[in-house]
């Protein structure tokens, strides 16, 4: 009996294509703030077919007393106008309570999910992560995977109606106690959170956060009153790299 083919490996990123590399000097960016997201926006008037990104999972320092969080992810939709209304997202979470940390592995479906969908991935302060959502057909085919470990999960999913408009590289505060008592948690110290390989695809090619065919928006996290939580620094040199800094729970 002659053996089958043998199954093809997951491995996360975007399906390979022509490369856009490096930043544009032409692309429009813009920069506002939010009470829970930090990190960058692409906003595209084309639907977007995938992105994906890497981070170091950092080591969290949790407060003594209370509670505190901390997600870092990749999306798509979500974030302005007509794709506002759903969003796809992959990525880690860890949750300090009583000055403990939970790190964990997770995917959300907005609005369908009422809260993250954890996955079975085991994520380490100092693991390697690195996360991509690809389109195919009617599904999204997500993917987390844990470089250091060799780990990796991935599902496939649905999100009728979205219009993947925007793309997002986030370090973000979540929102918890929902749907009661929706709240956005304080935001857990985390030094610094290195994005690298921070790319998109429109229309069969694969370009950077800095490419010119979309506008780059640069988020801050601040509070209502106006104190800064977090905030990324510039895109780096390959267009496709930024570091996000805490500053505040």
């Amino acid at each position: 009996m002659t053996p089958g083919p043998s199954p093809v490996a997951v491995h996360a990123g975007c399906p390979a294509t022509k490369l856009n590399d490096g930043a544009s000097s032409r692309q429009r960016s813009l920069h506002a703030a939010t009470t829970n997201w930090s990190g960058y926006v692409a906003r595209s008037s084309r639907s977007l077919s995938c992105v994906e990104g890497s981070w170091t999972q950092p080591s969290v320092s949790c407060p003594t007393n209370g509670s505190a969080s901390l997600a870092i992810w990749i999306g798509l939709d979500g974030e302005t106008g007509v794709s506002r209304s759903t969003l796809e997202q992959i990525g880690t979470n860890t949750d300090c309570r009583s000055g403990h940390a939970r790190t964990f592995a997770w995917f959300e479906i907005l609005p369908r999910d009422r809260f993250e969908q954890e996955l079975r991935l085991g994520v380490r302060p100092g693991d390697r992560i690195a996360a991509s959502i690809a389109v195919i057909g009617r599904a999204y085919h997500m993917v987390i995977e844990d470089l250091t470990t060799g780990d990796v999960v991935d599902t496939q999913q649905r999100s009728p109606g979205a219009r993947r408009l925007t793309a997002e590289w986030i370090v973000e505060a979540p929102t918890v106690g929902c749907p009661s008592d929706c709240q956005v948690a304080l935001l857990a110290s985390f030094g610094t959170v290195s994005f690298t390989s921070a790319r998109a695809v429109l229309a069969g090619v694969t370009g950077p956060i800095a490419d010119g065919r979309w506008t780059r928006v640069r988020l801050d996290l601040e509070s209502r009153s106006g104190l800064l939580k977090a905030r990324p620094g510039a895109v780096g040199k390959d267009g496709a790299s930024f570091a996000d800094v805490w500053h505040h729970r």
